[in-house]
């Protein structure tokens, strides 16, 4: 590849930044010239490249293009973690590690490069089994064992019926749907075969100019459990909602999504078990915890660790008493919860799996990126 074309794919890459940072281009070109290429500034990137003397595990990156091949791309894998660091210099703070590595990635001209498994510890979408303690069949709840710095713990399913997941309908009767739904105090739980929420749904928009007394009520009876254990689970899943809506006031807690399927998520420490195998483990250490808790992945959403610190006898350090309280009481009345304490950097912790808010979703996964203040001032025209 000639040197004009290695100098054009350099400076595509500057203006990707550019546009991506909404920075001036020629802050970009030296933003370039540092974070990736490893040089003072875009002159002295120019005059390496003229002369032959940039680093080698640098030179490949100018090389990249929308044509490149898979073995090309793989460079940038092999010296993502390197290329994370060298930008971070530059980058203001408190800095998403999704948001980075997808920056990366789109500035060497690629889209949908950057996955959440490659910035938190991540849970495999495999080995979910169905909890048969509310129900026989695996309609409606999931679980999934797991361990975290030795402890074993245990992760909850719960589906939820959304307006999204009723495809075949238009984009104004979804609106209809949504605003029918939101009257029920908390997301329902799809106690019911799909086919029957399906069915009603049918039946709801072919009979509204029917007696709206009666359509109001058709959903009634689907969002109502089965069973008495399906009654006794609901209550704790919703009780634990209602304690996370009532200390995260201001945004809302964000249900995890599975291509339009809709989930409610929980997880406790559980005692050892001897049918435990196959399962996840995570090593967290301090580097992991960021106001109080560590953020795990789960497909392409996010799951908060609540960290709740002890001490030496069990006894909860923090200063958000009643937060603590109420959640740890809810949670520990699951099957099997127990509170057993995770060791992470000597530090004791009572920990719980909890559903993110929106706001530290797009905080954690689609925030912006901003430059530090004064960056290559000097060098701009």
């Amino acid at each position: 590849m000639s040197d004009n074309n290695l100098l054009k794919n350099i400076f595509l890459q500057a203006k990707r930044a550019s546009k991506i940072l909404d920075i001036p281009l020629t802050q970009s070109k030296n933003l370039i010239a540092q974070s990736i290429y490893q040089c003072h500034d875009f002159s002295d990137l120019c005059s390496k490249l003229d002369n032959y003397s940039l680093k080698a595990t640098v030179y490949p990156f100018c090389k990249l293009n929308l044509q490149s091949d898979e073995n090309s791309k793989s460079h940038i894998l092999k010296n993502i973690d390197t290329l994370a660091e060298q930008f971070s210099r530059y980058l203001a703070g408190p800095l998403s590690q999704y948001s980075l590595l997808d920056l990366i990635w789109k500035i060497f001209g690629f889209k949908n490069h950057a996955q959440l498994e490659d910035a938190f510890p991540h849970f495999s979408l495999e080995n979910w089994q169905p909890y048969t303690l509310v129900y026989k069949d695996s309609v409606s709840v999931l679980y999934h064992d797991f361990k975290i710095n030795s402890v074993p713990f245990r992760l909850l399913l719960t589906r939820v019926v959304n307006a999204e997941m009723f495809t075949n309908n238009t984009q104004n009767e979804l609106l209809i749907l949504e605003n029918e739904l939101s009257k029920f105090k908390y997301t329902p739980i799809l106690w019911h075969d799909w086919s029957s929420w399906q069915n009603t749904v049918f039946s709801y928009f072919n009979t509204r100019d029917l007696s709206q007394a009666r359509h109001g009520k058709l959903f009634d009876k689907l969002v109502e459990p089965k069973t008495k254990s399906q009654k006794e689970f609901e209550q704790k899943v919703y009780e634990s909602m209602q304690i996370l809506a009532d200390e995260f006031v201001g945004t809302s807690i964000r249900n995890c999504d599975f291509d339009r399927e809709f989930l409610y998520i929980v997880g406790f420490p559980v005692s050892e078990r001897a049918e435990l195998k196959n399962y996840t483990e995570f090593y967290l250490t301090e580097s992991h915890i960021n106001n109080g808790k560590c953020l795990l992945g789960i497909g392409d959403n996010i799951l908060a660790l609540e960290l709740f610190e002890v001490d030496s006898e069990g006894k909860y350090t923090g200063d958000a008493e009643s937060y603590y309280t109420e959640l740890s009481d809810v949670l520990q009345k699951f099957e099997g919860a127990t509170r057993q304490h995770v060791l992470i950097n000597s530090r004791r912790y009572e920990a719980y799996l909890r559903l993110t808010t929106n706001a530290e979703y797009v905080l954690n996964k689609n925030s912006a990126i901003t430059l530090v203040d004064n960056f290559g001032v000097e060098h701009c025209e």
